[in-house]
């Protein structure tokens, strides 16, 4: 299952290392097709959050499609999660890392919006991958 990287933003990213580790989620959860993950600088994830009826920017958006060739996009705003990891006092490659999770978990059909259960399954998922990647999350930006 192929993850696609784009960074369309200035922040540097170490592209091969968070491809690597976003596919390991994909053959975790069995999925097929490609899915896009788009790093986006502020004025596009503003842009984009309006299409949900939202203002303001956000961290990450997906979009499932779950066509034969590309099961969905992930929209990811670096400068944004920048902010949240100083918020939540954590590395800003751990931050990143975990909304991108985050993104793939709801292309592949987690939903933490539909009930209390459901977004305890999807958050569990994330935070396990988080830790098992853990070794890595230096080597992101």
């Amino acid at each position: 299952m192929p993850i696609e990287l784009f960074n369309d933003q200035k922040i540097n990213l170490n592209l091969p290392i968070i491809k690597s580790l976003l596919e390991k989620v994909l053959n975790e959860e069995a999925e097929q097709g490609i899915i896009d993950v788009i790093f986006v600088d502020l004025d596009e994830i503003v842009r984009l959050n309006s299409y949900r009826k939202k203002d303001g920017p956000t961290d990450v958006l997906s979009f499932n499609y779950d066509q034969p060739k590309l099961k969905g996009e992930v929209y990811v705003c670096p400068d944004y999660v920048k902010e949240n990891a100083k918020i939540f006092n954590v590395p800003f490659g751990q931050e990143l890392l975990r909304v991108c999770i985050h993104g793939i978990l709801h292309v592949c059909g987690y939903d933490h919006e539909k009930s209390q259960e459901d977004e305890k399954i999807m958050f569990e998922k994330q935070e396990k991958y988080l830790s098992d990647f853990s070794k890595s999350l230096n080597d992101i930006c």
